[in-house]
């Protein structure tokens, strides 16, 4: 009986001591885990059960161009291996010019030979440094094929960017957003009737879980780290049914896509606790087998017409009804433009 009292004394002097605030962030990152792993859980079932359907030929592109953000390790490595092995010019995007020398000369090590690559420095956490990156590229091409949205980041405690934006949202989202709209003309140039250049958002299946609040990612007060993944992922899929709308009004070849990788073993999940029990990784994608999907995206002719997809193990499959909501893609939209500092998505046309 004292020992119960005494644990009800403690207890309450916790509850009265700290503030609400806290017991509120607390209890939303602990739902925001348990969804995670339900989320997680039924994703890897998905991966596994169509592991036969997750494979794709890679036909020789040589005319080719393709931009790869974050191609400099991960997912990203893997899939600049496989557009080389399409025999196509591949363009490096990532925030260390050495990091992706490294990964090229590691690919050419293991045996991938053909294509073409470059690599240029990119720091999606920086809108400068993105325009800068798309300045340069503008001045040496004069069109790209495929534009590969890839680079992110997940779970990292609350840092906000030299922009005024938090990371996750910066790196995962707003970073594309820009850099999809300064290339667009490149990209314009590069589509024809019969084979329209392509933009991929590579997204995630957490989008489910986002909400449509956006105004909200940039709360450091109340900021829990899984949910404003989840919105930065939810964003990427709004923005790639609203641009896809926009595309086909103005009757450009250029058509856009998200892709889920699937549940993929990488170091994304460093800031996780997967990271530290390694055994429950088990199931989950290689690197090489997350690209896939992303791969497929880019050249396979059966979709080449037919952009606002979300890709899937290779496959087509359903958005929920929240990102195609017309007014969450508007207000989306908009809140992008004046983030970006873009006076019209279309202005570099």
């Amino acid at each position: 009986m004292l020992l119960e009292l005494l644990t009800i004394c403690v207890l309450g002097t916790v509850v009265y001591c700290v503030p609400y605030k806290t017991w509120h962030v607390a209890g939303v990152s602990l739902l925001y885990v348990i969804k995670y792993n339900i989320l997680g859980m039924l994703a890897v079932m998905h991966d596994l059960w169509n592991i036969k359907r997750n494979k794709i030929d890679l036909p020789p592109m040589p005319a080719k161009i393709a931009i790869v953000t974050g191609g400099s390790r991960g997912i990203g490595a893997m899939v600049v291996k496989k557009l080389l092995q399409c025999d196509m010019e591949v363009i490096i995007a990532c925030r260390t010019a050495i990091m992706g020398e490294k990964t090229v000369l590691q690919l050419r090590k293991s045996g991938v030979t053909n294509g073409r690559v470059k690599v240029y420095e990119l720091d999606n956490s920086s809108l400068e440094s993105v325009r800068e990156f798309a300045e340069r590229i503008k001045k040496e091409y004069t069109k790209v094929h495929i534009l590969i949205n890839n680079a992110g980041v997940m779970f990292p405690p609350y840092q906000q960017t030299k922009d005024g934006f938090e990371e996750q949202w910066a790196v995962n989202y707003l970073s594309h957003f820009l850099l999809t709209s300064l290339l667009l003309p490149l990209l314009k140039n590069g589509g024809q009737p019969d084979d329209c250049s392509r933009i991929i958002n590579v997204t995630s299946c957490a989008y489910i879980l986002g909400n449509s609040n956006f105004d909200s990612v940039n709360c450091r007060d109340k900021f829990v780290t899984q949910a404003v993944y989840a919105q930065s992922k939810l964003a990427q899929v709004i923005f790639t049914s609203t641009l896809q709308k926009c595309l086909t009004d103005r009757s450009l070849n250029v058509r856009i896509y998200s892709v889920h990788p699937g549940i993929v073993k990488t170091d994304l999940f460093n800031n996780s606790y997967l990271s530290k029990v390694k055994l429950l990784m088990i199931g989950f994608k290689t690197p090489e087998q997350g690209a896939i999907p992303i791969v497929y995206t880019a050249i396979n002719k059966d979709i080449g017409m037919r952009g606002g997809l979300y890709i899937n193990n290779c496959k087509e499959s359903s958005i929920l009804p929240k990102a195609l909501e017309p007014k969450t893609q508007e207000q989306l939209f908009d809140l992008s433009l004046k983030q970006a500092q873009l006076n019209d998505f279309f202005q570099y046309l």
